[in-house]
C-alpha cells in the first residue's frame, strides 16, 4: 500500500506489519515525497532447520556448563582436544545433557537487515553451530522473504524477482542451464513458472533453526522438536506475524537431521502440521563410515584423502575423538550417534550381487587365490555385527566402552550381566528407530546428495589379512578367532587415556567374569580378542592349526575410501531415499562439498529455495482441494 502525505506539521506516522514498523516523516506541500509500505502477508510457513550430529549446542543439565559449543578457533579446538576417553564419557553424556540456545548467531546487516542478534536467538538460531549452518540460514532468510525486486524495477507481465531467483525462474537467465546441469537428477527439472513466484508474495518464510540433543536417541530427538514446534516457534511466528494465517512447516534439514525428520512427520503431535520435507546430505540407510570410525577414530585417517580442504572436518577428528578409545567412549553410550549406523535395508547392489545388503568385507590370500567374507549375512546387521564382542573384527571394544565407570553403577542398577549388555541395549535402540523410519518419508519430499569423486565415503569396509592363510570357506575367514585362536593373554596397547586404571591396580572383573591383570600400563586379557591398536587386529593362532606359517593372522583396515560421496556419506546411502519402492518428487546429484559443508554450497542452496517454492505451490494446490471438497460436503 502506498500513502502520499502532503502536511505542514513536522510529526510521525508509524505503520505497523507484523513486528516491523515503519516511520514516515511529513513534508511541505512542496515536496512529493511518498512512503511505501508493503502490504501484510496472508500467510506464514515457517522454514524449520534440523541439523545433523554435532550440529546442535549440547550444555550440562546440572549446572548449565557448555560441553559441546564447537568454535573454529585454536583455543576451542585445543580444549575439546585435551578431552581424554574418561572425560569425553562424562561431559558428553545424554542423560545429563540438553540442548544449548544461547550459542553464537551470525546475522548479516547487508542481507536481512531486519534481523537483530535478539531475534536470531529467538528463532532458535543459537541451538546450531555457526559452521556449516550460519551461511544457510542467512541465505534462506534473504532470499524467501525479499523474493522481488524493488517497486521502480518492475515491469508488468515480467520477471519482477531478485537475481538469485532469476535463476530457477522461466524463462532463466545465462546461469540457469549450468546450474540445471549441476543438479543432476533423473527427472526433468522444471522452472518455476512467473505466476509460482508470485505468489510467494503472499507469505512470510521466517527461518528457524531447532537444535537437538543429538546424544540421546532420535527418536527422542523428534518428540523434543515437535514440542517446540507447537510452543516456542508457534507462539514466535504469533508475535511476529499476528495477522497472517498459519500454513504449515516445511523443514530442511541435513545429514542426521534428515533422521530426526523421518522420526517427526510420523509424531502424532505435529504430522498434519507439515507441508513437506527437503534432504540434505542424508545418510537415507545410514554409513558404513560409522563403524569405520569407531575402529579408527573420528577422521584419523582424512589427510590421505584429501579433505583436509576442509577446516571442519579436520578440526572435528580432534574435538569429537581422534581415536577408537576416545570416541567409543562417547559414541558407545549414545544412541543418536549409533543410529547412523547401516540400517537393516542398506543396499550395496552393483558391488555385491550375491548379498546386497553387505558392506563389511574381509579379504585373505589362500593357497588357491583371494578369498572375499562379507557381512552381515542377513538382513539383521544388529545381531550380526553390532552386538558381537567374540570375533576379531567387532565394532565395539568392551574395554573402551566405560572409562569413567557410569556403565558400570547402571549394569548394577538394571541387573544387567555386564557392560557390554548395556551397550546391546543401546544397538536395541538403534534398531527400533531403524525400523520406525525405514522406506518412511513425507509424500512431499525433495533430497539431494553427493556422488562425487572428489569426496570419496565408505560405501563399504574393507580388511584385509597380511598373511596368507590355508583356509577353504568364508566362514573359517569370519570366524577366525574362535576356529582357531590361540586361547593365550593378548596384550593390548599402552594407551594413555586409560585414566580409569592405575599403576598398583592388580585385577578386576568384567564381562564373563574375565580377569584383567595391570602390569605396568598394559593390559593382558583373558578375552579372546585381538585389539592390536587403531585399524588392526591381531589373531594368535593355535600352532597346531598350521592355517598360517607365522602362526597369526594380521588384519589392517583399508584407510581409503571407494565409494563416491561426500566423504562421509557414500552415494548409495545418499540415493536410497524411498518409500515402500516409491521415489520422491524429485532427487538431486549436487557435487562439490564435503559433507559437513554441504549448505555452504551455492548449488545446494539455490536447489533449497526452488524446492521451497514448489512445496509452497503444492500447499496452495492443497488448499484448493479442501475448499472444493468443503464445498461439495456443504452441498
Amino acid at each position: 500500500m502506498s500513502n502520499n502525505v502532503h502536511r505542514h506539521e513536522a510529526y510521525e506516522i508509524l505503520y505497523e506489519s507484523g513486528s516491523v514498523s515503519y516511520v514516515s516523516y511529513t513534508t511541505p506541500d512542496s515536496v512529493n515525497s511518498e512512503c511505501v509500505i508493503p502490504a501484510p502477508v496472508k500467510y506464514v510457513v515457517p522454514i524449520i532447520f534440523i541439523p545433523g550430529i554435532m550440529g546442535s549446542n549440547i550444555k550440562d543439565t546440572a549446572d548449565d556448563k557448555e560441553v559441546w559449543y564447537p568454535r573454529i578457533s585454536l583455543s576451542t579446538i585445543i580444549e575439546y582436544s585435551k578431552r581424554d576417553a574418561r572425560e569425553r564419557q562424562i561431559a558428553l553424556n545424554p542423560a545429563t545433557t540438553q540442548v544449548g540456545y544461547d550459542g553464537d548467531v551470525k546475522i548479516s546487516k547487508k542481507a536481512i537487515p531486519h534481523m537483530t542478534k535478539d531475534l536470531a536467538l529467538a528463532r532458535g538460531w543459537g541451538s546450531v553451530i555457526t559452521m556449516g549452518y550460519a551461511n544457510l540460514l542467512i541465505y534462506l532468510e534473504s532470499n524467501l522473504n525479499q523474493p522481488f525486486k524493488k517497486l521502480k524495477d518492475q515491469e508488468k507481465d515480467k520477471f519482477n524477482g531478485t537475481a538469485e531467483w532469476e535463476k530457477i525462474v522461466q524463462p532463466g537467465n545465462a546461469d540457469t542451464e549450468k546450474i540445471l546441469k549441476n543438479w543432476s537428477s533423473q527427472k526433468t527439472v522444471e522452472l518455476l513458472g512467473l505466476e509460482q513466484h508470485e505468489e510467494l508474495a503472499d507469505y512470510a518464510f521466517p527461518v528457524f533453526a531447532c537444535g537437538y540433543n543429538w546424544l540421546q536417541s532420535n527418536m527422542k530427538s523428534a518428540d523434543h522438536v515437535a514440542d517446540r514446534l507447537n510452543n516456542q516457534v508457534m507462539a514466535q511466528v504469533k508475535k511476529e506475524f499476528p495477522t497472517a494465517k498459519f500454513k504449515k512447516f516445511i523443514i530442511v534439514s541435513h545429514s542426521m537431521g534428515g533422521l530426526v525428520t523421518r522420526a517427526l512427520i510420523q509424531n502424532a503431535k505435529v504430522k498434519d502440521k507439515i507441508a513437506g520435507v527437503i534432504h540434505g546430505a542424508m545418510p537415507a540407510s545410514g554409513a558404513p563410515a560409522v563403524y569405520q570410525r569407531l575402529t579408527v577414530g573420528w577422521d584419523g585417517w582424512k589427510a590421505s584423502t584429501g579433505l583436509f580442504k576442509s577446516a571442519v572436518a579436520w578440526a572435528t577428528k580432534f574435538m569429537f575423538g581422534n581415536t577408537s578409545e576416545r570416541l567409543t567412549a562417547t559414541l558407545a553410550n549414545a544412541p543418536g550417534g549409533l543410529e547412523l549406523l547401516p540400517f537393516s535395508n542398506y543396499s550395496n547392489v552393483g558391488d555385491f550381487p550375491k548379498n546386497s545388503q553387505a558392506w563389511l568385507v574381509i579379504k585373505a590370500k589362500t593357497p588357491t587365490g583371494e578369498m572375499t567374507a562379507t557381512l552381515p549375512k542377513s538382513n539383521d546387521p544388529y545381531k550380526d555385527i553390532y552386538q558381537r564382542k567374540d570375533c576379531w573384527w567387532a565394532m565395539i571394544n568392551p574395554d573402551f566402552i566405560d572409562p569413567a565407570g557410569l556403565v558400570a553403577k547402571a549394569v548394577k542398577k538394571d541387573k544387567l550381566a555386564s557392560i557390554f549388555d548395556a551397550y546391546v541395549k543401546n544397538i536395541e535402540t538403534v534398531k527400533e528407530l531403524h525400523d520406525h523410519i525405514k522406506d518412511t518419508y513425507h509424500a512431499n519430499t525433495y533430497a539431494s546428495y553427493g556422488a562425487d569423486e572428489g569426496f570419496k565415503a565408505f560405501g563399504q569396509v574393507v580388511w584385509r589379512c597380511k598373511e596368507e592363510l590355508n583356509i577353504s570357506s568364508e566362514n573359517e575367514l569370519i570366524e577366525l578367532m574362535s576356529l582357531y585362536g590361540k586361547k593365550n593373554l593378548i596384550e593390548l596397547p599402552d594407551i594413555k587415556d586409560r585414566s580409569d586404571i592405575k599403576e598398583d591396580d592388580v585385577t578386576r572383573v568384567q564381562e564373563d567374569d574375565a580377569e584383567l591383570s595391570i602390569k605396568g600400563s598394559k593390559i593382558h586379557n583373558l578375552l579372546d580378542n585381538a585389539y592390536k591398536k587403531d585399524g588392526i587386529r591381531e589373531v594368535l593362532l593355535d600352532e597346531k592349526s598350521k592355517i598360517s606359517k607365522t602362526n597369526k593372522a594380521t588384519f589392517y583396515l583399508d584407510i581409503k575410501p571407494t565409494s563416491k560421496g561426500d566423504g562421509t556419506v557414500c552415494y548409495q546411502s545418499g540415493q536410497d531415499v524411498r518409500a515402500d519402492g516409491r521415489s520422491p518428487i524429485e532427487t538431486f546429484i549436487i557435487n562439490g562439498y564435503e559433507h559437513a559443508s554441504s549448505y555452504d554450497n551455492a548449488d545446494v542452496q539455490l536447489n533449497t529455495i526452488y524446492c521451497i517454492a514448489n512445496i509452497v505451490d503444492m500447499i496452495k494446490k492443497s488448499s484448493a482441494l479442501e475448499g472444493c471438497d468443503s464445498k461439495i460436503k456443504n452441498l
